[in-house]
Order: structure tokens, then C-alpha cells, then sequence
């Protein structure tokens, strides 16, 4: 599937416009998050990267094991630096505690102490301790190294994503608990055609894939009895999915017979008053954000 930067381009900023209505979401957040987002897809359509030979074999994959593991993604190292600059600037000129810590990433970046291929090997590895690190040296933003790595990156990892996700046969339900094409947890599910088809977003490559209906997205559990769902007033399209045996939740979007666009990060975001619903219940989430909270 190519990606069209100009068909991206015009479902963001409807995506973001149904956002600005959400009146607990501050102005200043959604200004970020729309010129990350804006960024990230210029990024995308410049972005180049190749699949290593490699690959699991299709019985390996069948039997549940990803395509390639996320710590050997490919990233296109010169766009990643190039967005990570804008980012950065766009922090920077944020103002309060956010700009003065986005001040202290740059200059550790300008003396070296902070190296952003090391980061990026950082978050391919999942590495809790460099971001926890950063984050104990930027009290005022804890988040923002995080969220700047990911950022960055994250549009080699869309394409590398896509790549995978052609090779894998997306006809049949994926029925083990993490992405087909590296092997992380989703962040989001959706609801799709008549029949009600469930896919499943990543959280890290942002392939999307089929899943069973009736299973939990994360621990694989298919009993019925211990798979619930609820949903809240207000938010028409969205359903918090439940396991009561890992304890976990995920967010489904049935947008099927609603006049709105889905990009599940900015999905994420919109539903985020069903996030603390769930954790009212004593539910958990596995994944971060797309957004790096």
C-alpha cells in the first residue's frame, strides 16, 4: 500500500478538528500534537528504508513468532536527526517548564552527553532505564526525551511497518497477543465492515492487523464469561474491551455508522476520559501512548 501524503494530510486536520471540540483537551496539548503530527507525515513521505534479508520463516510465523523483532528495525538515521531537530525547536518554543527542559536536551545534544543514535537504539531495545534516567534529570518534563525518540522515529518505523505488513497474510485472525510484524502489544482496536472484522493497531510500527472478535488483545483469554465491555456517555464510536484475567483493557473505535474520520493515535488521545475510567476500576494498559504517556 503507498503511502499518499496528501490523502494523510486531509484526514489529519479532520481528525484534528473533531479533537478541538473535546473540551478536556488542552489548547495548548492539541497545538503540539498537531504539529508533531503534521511533522511526523512529512517525515513519512521522505523516509527510506529496507527490510534486512532476514526475516522469520512462514512456519516460524505461523506458530506466532513476528516477521522481524523490533530491536532490528531499520530507520532512516538522517530523517530521524532531521525531525528530531524540528521537534525539538517546536519544544523549545512551547515556553514554561516544557521549553526550559527542551533547552537542557539541546545542549546536552551540542556537547555530546546526548547522543540520539543511542537513544534511538534505546527505545528499539524498549530500554526502561535510559528514558527513566532522563526523566530523573528533567523533573519538570519527564516524558519529553521520550516523547521526542519516539517521535523522531516512529515514521521509519510506519514505513518499516508497512513493508512487514504486506508479507503478512492479514486475510486470517492473528490470534496471538502482540503484533504479527515485530512483536510488541497494540494500543488500539477498531471494528470494521458489516461483519464487525476486529483489528488491531501496534504500538510501536503501527501495523494494523486482524484479531479474533471474542479474545483478549494482550493474554489470549477466549471465555466469554471473562471478557467484558463498557462504554461511557459522550463518547459515541468508542468501547473499552476488558479481561478479567489479565486485569487488562484496550480501546476499541466502531466509527462503522458515524461520519468520522479514525487515525487510532489521535483515537487514543480523543477517548482518553475511557483511560481513566478503567483505571477507576483498577484495569490496567499495557502500552504507552503513541505520544510517549
Amino acid at each position: 500500500m503507498k503511502f499518499e501524503l496528501e490523502k494523510e494530510q486531509k484526514q489529519l486536520e479532520r481528525k484534528l478538528t473533531s479533537l478541538r471540540k473535546k473540551d478536556f483537551l488542552p489548547a495548548a496539548l492539541l497545538d503540539i500534537v498537531s504539529d508533531t503530527a503534521a511533522l511526523q507525515l512529512a517525515s513519512r513521505a521522505a523516509v527510506s528504508v529496507q527490510l534486512p534479508e532476514h526475516l522469520a520463516t512462514p512456519d516460524a510465523h505461523v506458530q506466532g513468532l513476528p516477521l522481524l523483532p523490533r530491536e532490528q528495525f531499520p530507520y532512516d538515521a538522517k530523517q530521524t536527526a532531521i525531525l528530531f531537530g524540528k521537534l525539538l525547536a517546536l519544544m523549545e518554543a512551547s515556553g514554561g517548564p516544557l521549553a526550559q527542559s527542551a533547552v537542557i536536551v539541546r545542549k546536552a545534544l551540542e556537547d555530546g552527553s546526548f547522543q540520539l543514535a543511542d537513544a534511538c537504539t534505546a527505545f528499539l531495545h524498549d530500554s526502561s532505564e535510559f528514558f527513566a534516567d532522563w526523566a530523573a534529570r528533567l523533573p519538570d518534563a519527564p516524558s519529553l526525551v521520550r516523547f521526542l525518540v519516539q517521535g523522531s522515529i516512529t515514521p521509519s518505523l510506519q514505513a518499516t511497518g508497512l513493508l512487514l505488513a504486506e508479507l503478512h497474510n492479514n486475510d486470517e485472525p492473528w490470534a496471538f497477543g502482540h503484533c504479527p510484524c515485530c512483536g510488541s502489544m497494540p494500543i488500539m482496536a477498531s471494528l470494521h465492515e458489516k461483519e464487525g472484522f476486529r483489528h488491531l493497531t501496534c504500538s510501536f510500527c503501527r501495523a494494523e492487523y486482524r484479531a479474533k472478535r471474542l479474545q483478549c488483545a494482550f493474554c489470549g483469554e477466549e471465555d466469554h464469561k471473562k471478557l467484558e465491555y463498557f462504554k461511557a456517555e459522550g463518547e459515541t464510536g468508542f468501547e473499552v474491551h476488558v479481561c478479567r484475567t489479565c486485569n487488562c483493557y484496550i480501546k476499541t473505535t466502531d466509527f462503522r455508522e458515524l461520519d468520522a474520520v479514525s487515525i487510532p493515535v489521535l483515537d487514543d488521545l480523543e477517548s482518553l476520559t475511557l483511560d481513566i475510567l478503567a483505571r477507576e476500576q483498577g484495569l490496567s494498559r499495557p502500552t504507552l501512548s503513541a505520544w510517549g504517556f
